[in-house]
């Protein structure tokens, strides 16, 4: 690993990690208020994760600062951070699974399932309101990836470092 990181204090890696999932919550933001792709009930269930996480890193990495005897427990928090992230790459990888037509998905919110829409989601949709959006058709792509795609891979990533420089914090305690 790069000795910038290796050096990065292991009680801020908390912070560091709900840092990484609150700029996957912006770019998810800012695809659905500036460039308008409206998320799927899916989608919604993948941001729920990142927030734990960040509220998670936070609140330790608040108790960390304010109580430095905490510090023995940052291999636990940052093992706890890599299991919710690993949760949500598994979970993203299921919602990229539905929308590449890999597997059916719930039947709440796909065509193929025949998603049960009421005459008010019509309705709703056709005033503006709010969007009808289906969980097995991907908003947007790069390189054939849709967003649920690039977040598994992130989360991946995320809670192989988590998972990571816990295992080195409980080497060096």
């Amino acid at each position: 690993m790069n000795p910038v990181l290796s050096r990065f204090p292991l009680t801020r890696w908390p912070l560091l990690i709900a840092g990484g999932s609150l700029l996957i919550m912006f770019g998810a933001w800012g695809f659905q208020y500036i460039g308008h792709y409206d998320p799927c009930a899916l989608c919604y269930d993948q941001r729920h994760i990142h927030m734990a996480v960040i509220a998670l890193g936070f609140a330790s990495g608040l108790a960390l600062m304010l109580k430095p005897d905490f510090a023995r427990f940052t291999p636990w928090i940052l093992f706890l951070m890599a299991a919710l992230l690993l949760y949500s790459a598994g979970f993203a990888f299921w919602h990229a699974g539905i929308e590449n037509d890999w597997w059916d998905g719930p039947a709440s919110c796909t065509a193929s399932g025949g998603a049960s829409i009421s005459a008010s989601d019509i309705m709703a949709a056709l005033n503006g309101e709010r969007p009808v959006v289906l969980c097995d058709e991907a908003a947007w792509r790069m390189l054939g990836i849709s967003m649920a795609g690039y977040n598994a891979a992130i989360s991946v990533v995320m809670a192989a470092v988590a998972g990571w420089v816990g295992l080195r914090g409980l080497k060096t305690s």
